[in-house]
């Protein structure tokens, strides 16, 4: 279930994220390419949890828009 204090445009956004670093970590994978799968894969792993509510949705606070 997404997260609900999140607003539609930001489950869009974060739903996409999550889509294209998989993608993008398949792709490293099979280029043998390690660490760049790595950190694919944390910002598949954050993006996944903030859409889920695992983790806050921090974004007001880094981009300085009020929540």
């Amino acid at each position: 279930m997404p997260n609900q204090s999140l607003r539609q445009s930001e489950i869009d956004s974060l739903q996409y994220i999550s889509s294209m670093t998989n993608e993008l970590v398949q792709m490293a994978e099979a280029s043998r390419f390690p660490m760049i799968s790595y950190l694919l894969g944390m910002a598949y792993a954050e993006a996944f949890d903030v859409l889920r509510g695992a983790r806050p949705a921090r974004h007001a606070q880094l981009s300085g828009n009020p929540l």
